[in-house]
């Protein structure tokens, strides 16, 4: 195309093709999480130098993008438009946990062949509720249903989600919680807890041996909300001898998958141990 015709269709108000090319999708995807990180804007110099491409093919995704209000253009400075917006709360309102965590808990089932299940806590009933869940496919697997619900201070996945809470309401939990024991095994001694949530935060994972049902064992890891709450843990449930003879996998597993589904939701890549 030549550089006349270039700009009689700029002056015209119509935006030249966008190369369908992977690299060209790639650039415009690379332009808007640059002037995503930018929100003052960007100029087209700056924007070549930060994706390392030439002049022309970044002034025509400009130039594309602008006209279809991806971008909005004021004097030299590019900045996200109107159409990036909408596309950006569409895609949040999408990327719900059951929806991004769904795939990661059938491939924990998958690669270890135990059932993988999301809790969720509910901090005004000081408990949490289990959902969505995806069971193991064994003929003696660990199963229960949608909707129920466990104490906190007992279940692997409860002390995964106390020990990233607010310090003042975890504290004020443990002082008022009904430590009733679910099993013989179950910890109800208040100092007890506190020392092993706060292992739980050092290490960033919980494990339990029987103590809410006593036939289970259960590996649980927290997930991160891209501001560091943690509303929610991974869970991966089996009968107490397969997890004892797994357990160093089994942990490792969740804590992998844990990470994968918080980054997935938009926390920065870190461990959990290093969360504040």
């Amino acid at each position: 195309m030549s550089t006349s015709i270039a700009a009689r269709r700029e002056h015209s108000g119509v935006a030249p093709p966008l190369d369908g090319s992977p690299m060209a999708l790639t650039r415009v995807l690379r332009l808007l999480q640059l002037l995503a990180d930018q929100p003052a804007g960007m100029a087209l110099a700056s924007l070549c130098v930060a994706m390392n491409a030439p002049k022309t093919s970044v002034l025509s995704l400009l130039r594309g993008l602008t006209a279809h209000g991806y971008l909005q253009r004021s004097d030299t400075v590019y900045r996200l438009g109107p159409e990036s917006f909408s596309l950006g709360a569409s895609l949040v309102s999408a990327c719900s946990l059951d929806v991004v965590a769904l795939p990661f808990l059938r491939e924990a089932v998958a690669r270890c062949g135990e059932t993988a299940l999301i809790a969720r806590i509910d901090r005004a009933a000081g408990q949490l509720v289990y959902g969505p869940i995806v069971e193991s496919a064994r003929p003696i697997r660990y199963a229960v249903s949608v909707g129920t619900t466990r104490p906190l201070f007992v279940s692997a996945a409860g002390r995964a989600l106390l020990a990233f809470q607010d310090e003042a309401w975890r504290r004020d939990y443990l002082r008022r919680a009904d430590l009733r024991a679910m099993t013989e095994h179950s910890v109800t001694d208040r100092a007890q807890l506190a020392r092993l949530i706060e292992e739980v935060r050092i290490s960033g994972v919980a494990v339990t041996f029987g103590e809410v049902t006593p036939d289970v064992a259960g590996f649980a890891a927290p997930i991160f909300e891209p501001d560091g709450r943690v509303n929610a843990a991974l869970i991966i449930a089996t009968p107490i001898e397969r997890g004892r003879a797994t357990a160093d996998a089994l942990q490792r597993l969740v804590v992998t998958l844990a990470q994968n589904i918080s980054h997935a939701l938009g926390h920065p890549a870190r461990s959990a141990s290093s969360t504040t």
